[in-house]
């Protein structure tokens, strides 16, 4: 099904998975706002009357079930079953005994008020046990399995095979966890389930399969005959498995609910049943032992208790907003946050847990992606298209390369190699000393990768973990990579599917260290084996409503200091503000905007909207006058940088629906989506001219980085060769038709510092002229509507204007003095999505801004944190 189809009122977005029963959705119930996953049922299955007939009846029982710990059926819809969506990882060992334990407490809970009813789960297994951010078990399809259809298998996933579950000779359930009585076609009851629940619980302990074999015979085979090993597991679990798997269900373990009190009386003290005289004996020897353990021992020789766990709140520094980067040293003795200042330019602060206020760090104005070097001494940041590092102590920064994209996230290992990840790039290392950055990683085009970012060392110092994202979202996620693998040889194995980035916080004291990742705003950590490269044990939540934006998490850890910042940015609004900076409108409704294009009459307003991690953001239209905004795109993939046409009935815009190319759709939302300019690389529209005759766009070229080109007569039917405008060894981009269409103004960093440059349009015979319009940084200019004034953002973050105009000829252009007007009143959440426009008169200007107090709220930090997972 592809992502658009409905089913009824539930409207697909996702699929999630396949087996013997059907294919499983993820949809949006249009009815009630909800989530929920749609088991859509084979045609054969779903066609057959009399095995519908069955069906339903069947699902009228199993939707009596209402327990936390079993996953809910809403419905039967044309063919389909619609349940609970449940967010979480399949049910996998190996895990410690006591997390293993409340796992089985969990399951045995479900089990057991599924056979108060009659009901037998019949395919209890792994694959069907999901467990929740917030530790709560969920079993899935119960009932199911004896309605499903005859399929083939091998023994991992054999069938559950058969409607006619009373017939002698049928199989169901999966080979490796069914009963012998499952596995000989005999009739079965709920003891089955119990032999099941016996299984789940060797391998959640274990990590192992108990019965297995090279094909679905063998696998039967071994059910059937060969007695259980249970010398792997503890002692104290082993009556209570040697219950669960009797062979002989008349020896079984007959009610689930048994189990958690044979394991509690396993547990308890033995009783005394023996004469306490006989005891005596032993009784003093183990005094004596005790005697001689505390003379050599002591209270002087008992190891030092652990530091105690504690929490405090920073708030964020008089008149700013933070905005993320938490990031404890590697010494746990500073955190690292980033806030923005009433100028609106993000700086980086830095705090000591000994004292109460934090202070800024000069010289890191407009900086994003701080680390910290392995000393603990100095924090690498990005800023002005440069990787920089600046030691805490004070001083002026020092650059360590030019970078032209933008810098998301690195590390910076004990041999001074620095690592960090790029949008829309693979990762890249550099000397900390200094040097050209060299590619680590090679977006793989087979996977539809987009980007690899927010890198996180491992102790050996030369393996790392990272986000890697992409448009196809089963391979989003943390990966292992290698500094002595080639770029085309990292690994391909996803280790946690996430569209966030992670942390590996190395072990506090012996044992290993654990990795950091949010799952539904819940931040979770899961011990990490960095020999083996591969997560282990269970997941156990260590705070809640912790916020994100984009894929990056609010949140940072070393091993011994954590910190995180609860809530989600605020969201933003569109404000319009005078040529002195005054609010004077806003719009009422609260969304999450990451670009805005204004209308050719200024009467509307196109925005990229979208969720925290950008993955599925669409366009939107704002009509100003009614005060209301309505969705003009729907793909699941990411829509953006909206551009008008010149009579504003249509929109072009970005989208990662197949590859990254340019499409176009009626302002009005009538019509589909039409792909207007097909592309393998990172692609925008940037303007449209006013004749209609010419779209101006950027494209990112490996050798040249981003150019511009001329798409002629873009409504042309049957297309246009595109024509470069401008392609050299640095940046152009935010280019701008003047309203005559003979000047292009744009954006470029060939000088070491984006500035604003204007050029002649069409290129004259020689090339022409070129005139440089801003001086100390600048970037996405505007015309006024008479093309005698030039707007732009300074390297400070001001809004600037330039009177500028062209001789009678054409041939010379004049440039005034620029002139600040107002201080931007918002920083840019990413640096190629334009955050602002101006209307034609040049008297009013639109900008992004978050909502009042988005980002006020304190951060936590809490010092020896991973003492938690051990309670």
């Amino acid at each position: 099904m592809s992502p658009i189809q409905t089913v009824a009122h539930y409207r697909i977005v996702s699929k999630l998975g396949e087996g013997g029963m059907g294919a499983v959705y993820r949809a949006t119930d249009t009815k009630l706002n909800r989530d929920v996953a749609v088991k859509v049922l084979p045609p054969a299955f779903a066609e057959d009357a009399a095995r519908m007939q069955r069906f339903e009846r069947e699902a009228q029982v199993l939707a009596s079930l209402n327990h936390p710990n079993i996953a809910q059926i809403y419905g039967i819809e044309q063919g389909a079953i619609v349940m609970e969506l449940v967010e979480g990882e399949d049910l996998k060992g190996p895990v410690p005994l006591d997390a293993a334990l409340e796992y089985a407490k969990q399951i045995a809970a479900g089990l057991e008020a599924a056979h108060e009813k009659g009901i037998v789960h019949r395919d209890l297994k792994p694959a069907n046990i999901k467990v929740k951010p917030d530790g709560t078990v969920k079993v899935l399809d119960f009932g199911l399995a004896k309605l499903a259809p005859a399929s083939a298998g091998d023994a991992e996933n054999s069938p559950t095979l058969s409607m006619a579950a009373t017939q002698m000779g049928v199989i169901l359930g999966t080979a490796g966890y069914m009963s012998p009585e499952q596995a000989r076609g005999r009739p079965i009851d709920k003891r089955a389930d119990n032999w099941a629940f016996g299984v789940v619980l060797y391998e959640l302990l274990t990590g192992r399969r108990l019965f297995q074999g090279e094909d679905i015979t063998e696998t039967l085979a071994s059910v059937v005959k060969e007695a259980p090993d249970l010398n792997q597991v503890p002692t104290r679990v082993r009556p209570l498995l040697q219950r669960c798997l009797e062979k002989d269900p008349k020896k079984r373990l007959r009610d689930i609910g048994d189990a958690m009190a044979l394991l509690a009386e396993e547990a308890a003290p033995a009783r005394a049943d023996a004469p306490t005289r006989a005891k005596l004996p032993w009784a003093i020897a183990a005094g004596l032992a005790v005697v001689a353990a505390v003379a050599f021992w002591g209270p002087w020789r008992r190891p030092p208790a652990e530091p105690p766990v504690t929490r405090f709140q920073i708030p964020a520094p008089a008149k700013s907003s933070v905005i993320g980067g938490f990031s404890p040293s590697p010494d746990g003795r500073w955190i690292a946050f980033a806030a923005v200042g009433a100028e609106g330019r993000p700086m980086w602060w830095v705090r000591s847990l000994d004292v109460l206020q934090p202070r800024p760090l000069p010289g890191t104005e407009g900086a994003s992606a701080g680390f910290w070097s392995p000393d603990s001494k100095s924090i690498a940041f990005f800023a002005d298209g440069k990787l920089q590092k600046i030691e805490i102590s004070g001083g002026p920064s020092q650059t360590i390369c030019s970078f032209s994209g933008q810098v998301v996230g690195g590390f910076w290992t004990r041999d001074d190699v620095i690592v960090f990840g790029a949008a829309g790039a693979g990762l890249f290392r550099v000397p900390a000393a200094g040097g050209t950055p060299a590619v680590l990683t090679a977006l793989d085009p087979k996977r539809q990768d987009v980007q690899h970012f927010l890198p996180t060392l491992l102790p050996d110092q030369r393996h790392f973990l990272y986000l890697r994202v992409s448009t196809r979202s089963e391979n989003t996620g943390i990966y292992a990579g290698s500094l002595d693998a080639k770029p085309s040889e990292q690994s391909s194995k996803l280790l946690l599917p996430t569209r966030f980035g992670a942390v590996y916080a190395p072990p506090s004291g012996a044992g290993r260290g654990n990795l950091l990742f949010l799952r539904d705003g819940t931040l979770m950590a899961q011990p990490f084996d960095t020999g083996r490269l591969e997560l282990t044990g269970a997941a156990l939540p260590v705070a809640e409503n912790v916020g994100a934006f984009l894929n990056g998490g609010y949140f940072g850890a070393s091993a011994t200091v954590l910190a995180y910042q609860n809530g989600t940015p605020g969201g933003t609004q569109l404000t319009w503000v005078d040529r002195q900076g005054k609010p004077i409108g806003t719009t009422s409704e609260t969304s999450l905007d990451l670009s805005v294009a204004l209308s050719p009459d200024g009467a509307r307003a196109a925005t990229t909207r979208g969720d925290v991690s950008l993955i599925n953001a669409d366009i939107w239209i704002t009509e100003f006058a009614r005060g209301t905004s309505t969705q003009l795109t729907f793909d699941p993939a990411l829509d953006a940088l909206p551009l008008w046409s010149p009579d504003g009935s249509r929109i072009v815009f970005t989208s990662a629906r197949d590859g990254v190319s340019l499409y176009q759709k009626a302002a009005s939302g009538a019509g589909t989506d039409e792909l207007l300019l097909k592309s393998s690389a990172r692609i925008g529209a940037e303007d449209w001219s006013r004749d209609g005759r010419f779209l101006l766009y950027t494209l990112e070229n490996p050798k040249t980085k981003f150019d511009l080109w001329i798409l002629p007569d873009p409504l042309k039917k049957g297309g246009n060769k595109p024509q470069l405008f401008l392609g050299t060894q640095a940046n152009e981009q935010h280019g701008r038709f003047s309203p005559d269409t003979r000047w292009i103004a744009y954006t470029s960093d060939g000088s070491g510092v984006p500035e604003i440059y204007v050029r002649p349009f069409p290129v004259p015979a020689g090339g022409g002229g070129l005139w440089r319009v801003s001086n100390g940084g600048g970037s996405q200019p505007h015309w006024r509507g008479d093309g005698k004034e030039l707007f732009y953002i300074s390297g400070d973050n001001k809004v600037m204007a330039v009177e500028v105009s062209a001789s009678a000829g054409g041939s010379e252009f004049q440039v005034g003095i620029a002139k600040p007007l107002f201080g931007a009143p918002a920083f840019q959440f990413i640096s190629d999505y334009p955050n602002w426009d101006v209307a034609r008169d040049g008297q009013r200007f639109l900008f992004i801004t978050p909502t009042a107090g988005s980002s006020q709220v304190p951060f936590t930090a809490v010092t020896n944190w991973q003492s938690l997972l051990k309670k």
